[in-house]
């Protein structure tokens, strides 16, 4: 029986599965942090909008008090308002930098302009981009920090004047109770992802294992099917070759003669053995498994009758080997003489009808 090979080798269902969830994890995982990406986006979306509405608050004042007060007086409003290293203030007239989140930091940026502190593109876009009494946002990069930067420009005694509150962004997002749940809703997604690669890995394993089993199982029903073939063709023959005693049904004499004739093996000979029982028989075929050689083919012609078909032996010889086996519980029935070409032979499977025991 030729093998199944691919039941064994091909189909590597395990790696594709393997593989295609890993994929799907790879892009649910993707997916997820597109949307968390977002999320943040819109947090931060907030936060610049409250940080509008704060730098409104401030102009508004500025407004109510411009007439009366000068550019140290808007600068000492500015120092009292909240600013650190992560929050603060900016002020600019034209070009030259007035005000940096307090004194200290103004000493520190004397003599600087606009172009020098707003450096990188999305600083000098944003400064470029704010329009008298609005207030705008956007996300600016400064010192190689990224910060939310809400401003506004408003004219004062014929000069424009632009005010900007600047957070920086990382301060936004790294919150405590904020990054908790972020590290807490990536290490969920992460988790629930691996657990459904393994998930998908084992359930790929037992299907493997179930069709390697169904190959298993498979090939031991052909292998049982040709036992049963090899079998039912044994038995077939049974009825015809008794294999333990090397007997022969009655029904096969006529085809041997038939073929030994055709075949021109004389002289040919029979004879018929009378037993007196079942013990008999078994103890003549026993002594002829001794005395006999395989030229002697041997029949069963009824329960209680042998028929002993003598190839290529003379009819003395032939008779002597028959007389070999008598005894007080063996007669010799009959003895036949088939030596013409020409001649049929009796019908064989009625010899014994009629006799006595």
């Amino acid at each position: 029986m030729k093998k199944d090979r691919r039941g064994k080798k091909g189909h590597p269902i395990v790696g594709i599965t393997l593989l295609c969830a890993l994929l799907a994890s790879m892009c649910a995982g993707a997916a997820a942090w597109f949307q968390l990406e977002r999320y943040e986006a819109g947090l931060v979306e907030v936060c610049a909008m409250q940080q509008d509405s704060y730098v409104q608050l401030v102009l508004d004042q500025i407004r109510l008090e411009g007439d009366r007060k000068g550019e140290k007086e808007i600068e000492s409003i500015l120092s009292a308002m909240d600013a650190s290293s992560n929050k603060y203030w900016t002020f600019s007239r034209e070009q030259d930098m007035l005000f940096v989140k307090d004194v200290l930091e103004t000493n520190k940026y004397k003599g600087f302009t606009t172009a020098t502190y707003y450096v990188s593109d999305s600083a000098r876009s944003f400064l470029e981009s704010l329009r008298l009494d609005h207030v705008g946002h956007g996300n600016i990069l400064i010192e190689d920090r990224e910060y939310v930067a809400s401003g506004a420009a408003f004219e004062y005694q014929g000069d424009v004047y632009r005010l900007c509150l600047l957070t920086n962004r990382s301060v936004l997002l790294d919150h405590n109770l904020f990054l908790g749940a972020k590290t807490e809703l990536c290490a969920l997604g992460a988790g629930t992802l691996l657990l459904f690669v393994i998930a998908t890995a084992l359930l790929a394993g037992k299907v493997r294992r179930l069709q390697l089993e169904a190959d298993r199982q498979k090939e031991a029903m052909d292998t049982l099917n040709q036992s049963l073939d090899k079998m039912n063709k044994l038995f077939s023959e049974r009825d015809l070759h008794d294999t333990r005693q090397n007997l022969w049904s009655k029904e096969a004499l006529p085809s041997f003669v038939a073929k030994l004739r055709a075949r021109k093996a004389y002289p040919l000979s029979l004879a018929l053995l009378r037993c007196s029982g079942e013990e008999a028989v078994r103890g003549v075929l026993k002594l002829a498994s001794v005395s006999l050689d395989r030229t002697v083919l041997r029949f069963t012609l009824d329960d209680r009758l042998l028929g002993l078909l003598f190839v290529q032996c003379d009819l003395e010889q032939a008779l002597d080997s028959a007389m070999s086996l008598l005894n007080d519980d063996v007669s010799l029935e009959e003895f036949l003489l088939l030596s013409s070409a020409t001649e049929q032979p009796k019908d064989l499977a009625s010899f014994g009808a009629g006799k006595g025991e």
